[in-house]
């Protein structure tokens, strides 16, 4: 089914490509359409059957309609097979109508045995199990399971499902099933070759399927059973991989069993077996009987690591039997597969929980430091709010007072403030500044780029200037003269506020009194970098800000030792910017908009992911498509911006652009953070596949800047893959940067997304943070009452040990947590 639903795509694009320009090669579309529609139909229910059945109610039709309104039709038929058309989607229905089951009682029993050994005795090495062969332990060790946890906590990364019977018509190359049904023939023939075979036809309402034996040894056997349950029209069930050849469906050497009403024990099939990853060279079968027998020896003795009241306030089952659970599993397999079964429950929750321990642990540490105690007053907050030409959003007004609480303290502040874009993160950071500039202490503002670097530096001058505070700028494209200068007015204290790139954790750069850290879009800088500027000061307070949400998943565990404060509100008067995937051949429909909102006053931007054209990839460049639109967009003034110009060249660009010198600015991602415009309505981004979610909800975040409607094009072509159109279609859905954050998380994984791939921190074995986000947050909140209840985790040994032994190697990124 995968195989023919890619094809109809691949014939529908190559059909509506560059306006239908190869149309006329293709020979009768409407017959090969209508003979792959016919093979995915099966698979299909709802509104994409009736979908399906309009379509070829069309093709049916085909020649009797004009080519104008063929063409209309089969562009058509394109854009919902490649919007509505998943696999992916398709497959989780499908699975939903595999309902029957076939449950054999043979599973293996838990017998836990009364004494138990400290967790210790279970990091020796395998061998130690009597009874274990040495092939067995090179298995174990060449799969890197060196002590006797190792193997216990190797859980299965999926499970074989023996139980579900699948329809014949739901058959698919290359998938192993279960298959029930009467035997309608059995033959021994020959092949081509000469060689003999067995061959079987079983068959049930839905279709057949054919068995194939290979090795005369077993002829006899099976031509007996086979034979009998023909003649007492009794049922078979096989279990083996299908193999598709032309229309007709084969399994070779299927695992046989003759099927019984009210038969309970099968040897064969009607349980869930586990499957375990492998290394090079090894086979399922040896392995699944290496953990089995360690497991079998081991797991009786393993103690409880767990405090009891978390165990009974979670009611959890004991690690011992959820282990076992999980290694013999008598869960259903949907139970298992959705990781809903209470055995995977409690390893997830562990996890989390020996996660959050350690983190809490760090930050309990941290939390003891000594740091400054700003002398602030509410008078000096009441001040600040003054003199802002606006009124602050609730959010805004609850974050800032968190801010002052933790300078008011005298621990340490490590605060992190998430706000979607233009939800006023920057006038909070000014707060933030305004207070330990009054209170005596510099502020040292580090931001990514020198276009947001000089941004701020404009905004926070403005408004200091009002206090008579003088405000720096330190970037790496100042004159030597102009930046010696800097360095003077920053050591002797001169500037209460410096604004900068990485340029300010030089050496040569020394404050006076460093009170306050601030530090923009944050994920940008490494954590070497924040600790240099950090040390700039004896322990100054730290505040970290991102306009890329980050789901609260990972808020929790990546940022695990920080303050997390949300700004989720909006300043008064914005609305949700429209956002519409656009196939690059409807150009001339965005061009016409843009010059309706062109013509109203208002500014456009057009994004590209090149500078210029790159001969290995077909996309289209900035600098290329700046005289294009120049052309198309007659009339209108069009600026061009990318990243290698010079600093004064996008300075005067971005001025030219804001004043309305420039209606149209064509720019690479150089525009994505900071820049503000409230007249910008229009974000038009070409090759929108190229970017990440996230990115591309940072550079919708340029518009809707203001109370005017604004709207984002994704431009992308009608040939991109199905993924690329599902991640696409989650901007469509929603301008909420925290729901684009958890899809981007779920496309791209937690590591790839924060950009750290840590060994051993933040790669969990069954837990998963988009899915188990529930269970992360009880395993947090246990472990830091547990912390806060026993800093030392007096009468804990056991758990002491797992921690100390799950995090061997990891204690710098502990510490950085």
């Amino acid at each position: 089914m995968k195989k023919t639903l890619e094809n109809i795509k691949k014939l529908l694009t190559f059909l509506v490509k560059d306006d239908f320009k190869y149309y006329d090669r293709v020979k009768e579309p409407d017959r090969a359409l209508l003979i792959m529609l016919q093979k995915i139909k099966p698979y299909l229910s709802g509104k994409r059957l009736a979908f399906i059945e309009k379509a070829e109610m069309f093709l049916k039709n085909y020649d009797r309609f004009p080519e104008e309104k063929r063409k209309r039709l089969l562009k058509e038929l394109h854009s919902v097979f490649v919007l509505k058309f998943s696999y992916k989607e398709i497959e989780r229905e499908l699975s939903k109508r595999k309902s029957e089951k076939l449950v054999s009682s043979f599973v293996s029993e838990f017998h836990e045995s009364s004494e138990k050994y400290p967790l210790k005795a279970f990091l020796q090495p395998p061998e130690t199990i009597k009874g274990l062969g040495k092939q067995s332990v090179s298995r174990l060790r060449k799969l890197g399971l060196d002590t006797i946890l190792d193997v216990l906590f190797y859980v299965p990364f999926r499970y074989e499902d023996r139980t579900s019977i699948t329809p014949m018509n739901l058959l698919r190359d290359g998938e192993t099933v279960l298959v029930k049904g009467k035997v309608a023939g059995v033959v021994e023939t020959n092949t081509r070759k000469g060689k003999k075979l067995l061959k079987v036809v079983l068959y049930d309402r839905h279709g057949k399927v054919t068995l194939l034996f290979l090795r005369p040894r077993v002829f006899g056997f099976y031509k007996k059973l086979f034979s009998r349950a023909k003649e007492l029209g009794r049922e078979v069930v096989a279990y083996g991989k299908v193999k598709r050849r032309g229309l007709s469906f084969t399994i070779i050497h299927p695992e046989v069993e003759i099927f019984e009403e009210n038969k309970k024990s099968y040897s064969k099939v009607g349980v869930v077996l586990p499957v375990y990853h492998l290394a090079e060279g090894l086979k399922q079968n040896l392995v699944r009987k290496d953990v089995s027998f360690v497991v079998k020896k081991a797991l009786p003795r393993f103690p409880e690591y767990l405090p009891d009241e978390v165990v009974d306030k979670r009611n959890l089952p004991e690690i011992s039997r959820a282990l076992w659970e999980v290694h013999f599993p008598s869960s259903s397999v949907e139970e298992l597969e959705e990781f809903r079964a209470p055995c995977q429950r409690r390893l997830i929750y562990d996890e989390f929980f020996l996660f959050q321990t350690a983190l809490a642990l760090v930050r309990r540490r941290i939390k003891d430091e000594k740091g400054i105690s700003f002398p602030v007053s509410e008078e000096m907050l009441d001040e600040f709010k003054k003199h802002l030409p606006f009124s602050l959003t609730g959010a805004q007004d609850r974050v800032l007072r968190e801010i002052f609480e933790d300078m008011k303290s005298d621990r340490p502040m490590n605060r992190l403030i998430q706000g979607d874009v233009g939800s006023g993160k920057t006038v909070v950071a000014a707060g933030a500044a305004y207070l330990a500039v009054k209170s005596g202490y510099q502020v040292a503002v580090m931001a990514p780029t020198e276009i947001l670097a000089n941004q701020h530096f404009k905004k926070f001058k403005e408004f200091f200037s009002r206090f008579g505070i003088p405000v720096g700028l330190l970037t790496g494209s100042m004159t030597p003269k102009a930046r010696a200068t800097s360095l003077k007015a920053v050591k002797t204290g001169y500037f209460g506020v410096v604004i900068g790139t990485h340029a300010l954790i030089q050496e040569k750069v020394s404050f006076k009194n460093l009170g306050l850290v601030i530090i923009d879009e944050q994920h940008r800088f490494g954590v070497k970098q924040r600790a240099e500027l950090k040390n700039k000061g004896n322990r100054p307070d730290i505040l970290v800000m991102t306009a890329t949400p980050i789901p609260r998943t990972l808020a929790l565990t990546a940022y695990g030792d920080l303050d997390v404060s949300v700004i989720d509100e909006m300043p008064r008067g914005r609305k949700p910017v429209k956002t519409k995937i656009v196939f690059d051949d409807e150009m001339e429909k965005v061009v016409a908009f843009l010059k309706k909102e062109l013509s109203a006053g208002n500014r456009a931007y057009i994004v590209y992911p090149l500078v210029e054209e790159s001969e290995k990839m077909e996309l289209k460049a900035a600098t290329d498509m700046f005289h294009f639109w120049s052309g198309k967009l007659k009339g209108f003034s069009v600026g061009l911006l990318h990243g290698r110009m010079k600093q004064h060249e996008k300075d005067s660009v971005m001025e030219k652009f804001k004043s309305g010198e420039f209606q149209v600015l064509v720019s690479t991602t150089v525009v994505e953070v900071g820049v503000d415009v409230p007249e910008a309505t229009v974000m038009v981004i070409e090759h929108a596949e190229r970017f990440g979610l996230a990115q591309l909800h940072q550079l919708r975040g340029r518009v809707g800047r203001s109370s005017r409607q604004s709207y984002c094009f994704l431009i992308t072509r009608r040939t991109v893959g199905e993924d690329a159109i599902r991640r696409l279609k989650v901007l469509e859905a929603t301008t909420d940067g925290f729901k684009v954050a958890e899809a981007d998380l779920a496309f791209r994984g937690p590591g790839e997304l924060m950009g750290t791939r840590q060994s051993g921190i933040g790669e969990f074995k069954i837990a998963d943070l988009r899915r188990d986000f529930d269970v992360l947050k009880m395993a947090r909140e246990d472990a830091f009452e547990l912390v806060n209840r026993n800093p030392e985790l007096t009468g804990l040994d056991d758990l002491k040990e797992y921690i100390k032994y799950r995090f061997k190697g990891n204690e710098e990124f502990i510490e950085i947590a």
